[in-house]
């Protein structure tokens, strides 16, 4: 999975509404996966990944329901991997909603997403999705600037529609 090609200067409109989308189908839990380049192809593609934050004890640190957590399925997050690392592909960001919250990193986000305080997936970025009354409001990406998370607003509410129906 190198990280070798990049990070996109911006989404397509097409995988960050399929991204809102997937938020939206499922508005009472966090949604959780990952925005994949494959080997051969410039194309992103969005994966997601089932929950599993509220099907058995909650790994210490974690909420204890996917309403306000998650915690990706760490058998179909290896299957991935070991697809992309065979086919030559790379994990481009992760992302997750928030169920009415705001599109912001939280402290257990961050805690998830750094491992000894380095990015657990050197290179990739994280997307947020603000999901209020059902509906994503917001997607924001975050990049890793070598200390911490730097926020950028990707989408906001008239964008998110407009993203949807590009589906």
């Amino acid at each position: 999975m190198s990280r070798g090609r990049g990070l996109p200067a911006a989404y397509p409109a097409e995988v960050l509404g399929r991204i809102a989308a997937l938020a939206e189908a499922d508005p009472q839990r966090e949604v959780c996966g990952f925005v994949v380049r494959g080997g051969s192809a410039a194309e992103l593609d969005v994966v997601p990944v089932r929950n599993v934050l509220g099907e058995a004890e909650a790994p210490s640190g974690l909420p204890a329901s996917a309403r306000c957590g998650f915690l990706v399925d760490p058998a179909a997050q290896l299957r991935l991997f070991v697809d992309l690392r065979r086919g030559g592909g790379e994990v481009v960001a992760c992302y997750h909603s928030h169920v009415d919250g705001p599109a912001v990193l939280s402290g257990v986000d961050r805690e998830q997403a750094l491992l000894d305080g380095s990015p657990a997936l050197p290179g990739a970025e994280q997307l947020v999705v603000a999901v209020r009354g059902g509906v994503a409001q917001q997607i924001a990406r975050f990049r890793w600037n070598g200390e911490v998370f730097e926020s950028e607003p990707l989408v906001r509410a008239a964008q998110a529609a407009a993203a949807r129906r590009a589906l």
